[in-house]
C-alpha cells in the first residue's frame, strides 16, 4: 500500500473526508467603558464567515440599551458617538443578547483583542442562564491580533507596530479603511477583511 493510500485509508477511519469546518463570527463591541462587571455593551457587531476560504455568510449589527449610563466613562460614550437619538430603537439587553447568541449558533467567536469582547460578552450571557453550549459556540475565541502579530514577527517588523499592534496600523499596512470607525459592525468586517489578507500572506512566507 502506498503511503498516499494509507493516508487515505486513515482519513476515511477518522471520517475527516467530510469534515466540515465551523463557520467563524468574526465580531467587535462598542461599550460604557472599560471595565467588564462595571459597563455595559452598547452595540455588538457582527460579520459571520465560511470556515474553509472565509467567504462572507452573513452580517449584522445591534444595538443595545444601556441600563446603567450613570456608570458609563464620557469618553468611552463620545468614542462611540453613543446620543439617545442614535440608540432610540436599540434593544433590551437580554433580547439583544440572545440575538447575537442565535445569530452566531454553531459558530467559532473570532476578534480583535477578542479576550476584552468575551470580557463583556461571556457574562452577559451567563447572566441569562446561556452557556456556550446551549448554541454549539466554540469555547476557543481566534484572535486576530495574534495573527497580526505572528505575522509581524515572521517578517521582523516588530520595530514598526510594536508595542501595540493596533487595528488601525494593521488596516494602513494592508489598505484596509473604514468610514465608521468605533462602531461595531464596520470594525467587525474590518477585523474580518484582516483576516482574509493575513491568510493570504502567510501563503506568500510558508508556500
Amino acid at each position: 500500500m502506498t503511503n498516499a493510500a494509507r493516508l487515505s485509508l486513515k482519513v476515511d477511519i477518522l471520517g475527516m473526508d467530510n469534515f466540515e469546518p465551523r463557520p467563524i463570527a468574526f465580531l467587535d463591541t462598542e461599550t460604557t467603558g472599560r471595565h467588564p462587571g462595571i459597563h455595559e455593551l452598547l452595540e455588538i457587531g457582527v460579520v459571520i464567515a465560511r470556515g474553509d476560504n472565509l467567504a462572507m455568510i452573513d452580517s449584522f449589527e445591534v444595538k443595545i440599551k444601556p441600563e446603567h449610563l450613570e456608570l458609563a466613562e464620557a469618553e468611552a460614550l463620545a468614542i462611540n458617538h453613543w446620543s439617545e437619538e442614535a440608540w432610540k430603537d436599540a434593544l433590551p439587553h437580554g433580547e439583544a443578547v440572545r440575538l447575537f447568541c442565535e445569530k452566531i449558533r454553531g459558530a467559532t467567536p473570532a476578534g480583535w483583542n477578542v479576550a476584552f469582547d468575551r470580557a463583556f460578552l461571556e457574562p452577559a450571557m451567563n447572566r441569562l442562564g446561556i452557556v456556550l453550549d446551549d448554541y454549539s459556540l466554540d469555547y476557543t475565541w481566534r484572535d486576530i491580533k495574534m495573527d497580526f502579530i505572528r505575522w509581524v514577527y515572521l517578517t521582523k517588523q516588530e520595530q514598526k507596530f510594536g508595542p501595540r499592534f493596533s487595528l488601525g496600523s494593521a488596516m494602513r499596512e494592508f489598505g484596509i479603511s473604514t468610514d465608521d470607525h468605533h462602531h461595531a459592525l464596520p470594525d467587525a468586517m474590518a477585523t474580518w477583511q484582516m483576516a482574509q489578507r493575513l491568510e493570504e500572506e502567510f501563503k506568500k512566507i510558508v508556500p
